[in-house]
């Protein structure tokens, strides 16, 4: 029998008893009912991590839809070893994953076993697709692939300066990848991984809030190809005058379209981290300089727009030296008493000054304005400069004795390019550009850049007038190494002192080399600018540095098909004189076969050196006369070209030159043409499969001399 006081303890023992239950069920029904909703949004935001999901950058094509710059797909390959545990044997799976990656056997259970309370494991990083197609088709469950993006540039150096680069972010930092950035990085998806306790992902729980959107492709107006030739020929120009850097840009006139623009050194974008910026800045468009006698242009388009001058006016510019407001202006060469045009012709910066102190300064400077210096181009690529151009109001008391000869002012070489285009397009100066388009993954242009007239510089006659001096500079003045036998080339030579950085004065003995020009003379489809800087090795003059720089890629061009051959109206290939020498043929790109052939024809012999499918360089350089039975030695590289890539030659047997060339360009292959008349052979064979990049050799014959019989079994008409 319980005593009182015992009786009174069981009470109290109940008492709290039921305390105790009243307050837990009190907090449980805060906690479930009350405050459910806020913990289980703290919950989510604790367990719950937002992650971005990149999008896959757009790529960049040249002119002809060849591929310059692309995001390639990897793989990170992950396991949630839960999963494998549960439904696979892991010695299978380690002995499947192994013979797939050739690793030792054991590797991957090492990798697993660690993590195999936790539902995730790397099991490779950054795997290709193809490897990544085996593991999938293995069907392992458990194991799971999580894309990635790197950006790849196939043809590395070439255009870099361009194209510019992305850094590890994948943002652009530079050239169109910079400019254009907005349209080829695309729109971020997003999703929501869980997190554990202790703070760590589990990629593999996850969800998609939003899809990434693909990032839109863009198409430019270079060729790549002619873009190769143009840097090609520069850093030859480097080596032989060993110069500190030299640029070019080639323009069509009629549209404003950039076909090239080359700044040496360059970098490649591929492994950017390891090149100065000094590589990576594209001169073209950032770097100014004193343009010289080029700037004459400006000077003597001026004087006949306004009829201070005829080109039969006498001017007499003594014995080479003028000395005017305390400035001493020389010729290298006394010219004495000459008509106007002989002036420009023999670019005597004497008889120029004599001819500009004919000038209102303010309608001097107009002039100047018109063809668009000390202004931007508004070119679509970052950074561009607009020179330096001083108005009347500053200008010094000796600013007439210089300027009229590019001194006092500073000009990009596109804005220079820009000014010769306007002359070769009829006194038309356009906007250059260097993206036709950008089209998204579903295949529509979203963007598009047009040709636009920026205004008139000088009247037609005067046009005609300055193409004619400008053929004649060629001809018999200032750049006769510009002179082709395939292509008539005008234009005007500059050399310039290089100023000092930062100081007054200049750098003794460093110049600029320049020529600025267009062809053909008739009817202009390309006009450009070559300007070398500091070439130190024997000769520093525009007319024997850099005009034999822009002749070699236009006539390497027209030999490649890039350009037709205005002369023939057809594909320049080589030239036979008397001598019993023949002209080296531009083989670059073409295959081992072809350039057997197409050096057999001209008794010439092939050495090849490495290894692959394409002609990557070759010794001596194209349009040189050698004997026959020379041996040419030829570089090979390996080119690649997947599924995605590839092209199928057409028949062209049997057809003329011109529609054979309409063929290959509807296909995307490149013709190289031989002979004339109708095509009797082509290699590769009709039907083969090549790259894009491919070269196909048409063997033509006059249809006069082709045997009835070819047609007949053929099957041609």
């Amino acid at each position: 029998m319980l005593s009182s006081k015992n009786i009174n303890r069981l009470v109290l023992i109940v008492i709290l008893w039921i305390f105790a239950i009243v307050v837990v069920q009190a907090r449980l029904v805060e906690l479930q009912i009350f405050q459910a909703k806020q913990l289980r949004q703290r919950a989510l935001r604790q367990q719950l991590k937002r992650e971005t999901i990149p999008a896959r950058r757009g790529s960049i094509y040249d002119r002809r839809g060849r591929l310059l710059a692309t995001d390639n797909v990897f793989y990170d390959i992950v396991a949630d070893p839960t999963q494998l545990c549960r439904f696979e044997n892991l010695d299978e799976v380690d002995s499947i994953l192994c013979s797939i990656f050739g690793r030792k056997p054991g590797y991957y259970l090492s990798r697993i076993m660690p993590y195999i309370n936790r539902r995730f494991a790397y099991i490779e990083k950054k795997v290709t697709p193809p490897f990544a197609n085996k593991v999938k088709q293995a069907h392992i469950k458990g194991i799971y692939f999580m894309p990635f993006y790197s950006r790849s540039y196939p043809y590395g150096t070439a255009a870099s300066t361009i194209i510019g680069y992305v850094d590890a972010e994948g943002k652009g930092q530079a050239g169109i990848e910079l400019y254009y950035d907005s349209l080829l990085a695309g729109k971020a998806g997003e999703r929501q991984i869980f997190t554990d306790a202790y703070g760590r992902d589990y990629p593999l729980i996850s969800y998609s809030i939003s899809e990434p959107v693909p990032g839109d492709d863009i198409y430019l107006t270079i060729d790549i190809e002619l873009q190769r030739i143009l840097e090609a020929e520069l850093k030859k120009a480097l080596e032989i005058h060993k110069a500190k850097s030299a640029a070019g840009v080639l323009l069509d006139p009629r549209t404003g379209e950039v076909l090239a623009m080359a700044s040496v050194p360059n970098f490649d974008p591929n492994n950017y981290s390891q090149y100065p910026l000094e590589n990576i800045s594209n001169k073209n468009i950032i770097a100014p300089y004193e343009p010289g006698s080029i700037f004459k242009l400006v000077t003597f388009a001026g004087a006949l727009a306004e009829s201070l001058i005829s080109l039969d006016d006498t001017i007499d510019t003594d014995h080479g030296v003028l000395h005017i407001r305390g400035r001493v202006v020389t010729d290298v060469h006394s010219l004495g008493k000459v008509p106007a045009r002989e002036v420009l012709v023999h670019s005597s910066n004497v008889g120029t000054v004599i001819i500009a102190q004919r000038f209102e300064p303010t309608t001097f400077y107009k002039y100047i304005k018109l063809f668009g210096f000390g202004s931007p181009t508004n070119i679509d690529l970052p950074s561009e400069s607009p020179g330096l151009l001083r108005p009347p109001a500053k200008w010094w008391g000796t600013t007439m004795a210089t300027l009229p000869i590019g001194y006092e002012i500073s000009a990009t070489p596109i804005q220079i390019a820009c000014a010769y285009a306007s002359i070769a397009n009829r006194g038309i100066l356009m906007r250059p550009y260097v993206v036709e388009k950008a089209v998204d993954f579903m295949g529509r242009v979203v963007y598009s850049r047009s040709p636009l007239k920026v205004r008139r510089t000088v009247p037609r006659w005067v046009v005609d007038s300055l193409t004619e001096l400008f053929r004649q500079v060629v001809l018999r003045g200032t750049a006769t190494e510009a002179k082709s036998e395939v292509i008539d080339i005008a234009g005007k030579t500059g050399t310039s002192h290089k100023a000092r950085v930062g100081a007054k004065g200049y750098i003794p003995g460093a110049y600029y080399a320049s020529f600025a020009g267009f062809a053909p003379v008739d009817k202009p489809f390309v006009a450009g600018l070559i300007v070398v800087n500091e070439p130190s090795a024997g000769y520093h003059y525009g007319g024997q540095v850099a005009a034999p720089v822009l002749k070699n890629v236009l006539e390497k061009a027209i030999s490649a098909g890039i350009f037709p051959s205005p002369k023939s109206q057809k594909l320049f290939v080589h030239q036979r004189d008397d001598s019993g020498t023949v002209v080296v043929p531009y083989l670059i790109n073409t295959t081992p076969e072809q350039a057997r052939v197409l050096l057999k024809m001209r008794g010439l012999e092939a050495k090849f050196y490495g290894v692959g499918n394409v002609v990557a360089d070759q010794s001596p350089q194209p349009g040189k006369p050698i004997e026959k039975n020379s041996v040419i030695v030829l570089h090979l590289r390996q080119l690649n070209a997947d599924g995605a890539d590839s092209l199928v030659v057409p028949d062209v047997l049997g057809m003329t030159v011109r529609e054979s060339v309409a063929a290959m360009a509807k296909s995307g292959i490149m013709p190289k043409i031989e002979g004339r008349g109708v095509v009797v052979e082509q290699i590769p064979a009709p039907g083969s499969v090549v790259g894009s990049d491919a070269v196909c050799v048409l063997i033509c014959k006059p249809k006069g001399e082709v045997d009835g019989n070819f047609f007949a079994e053929k099957g041609y008409r």
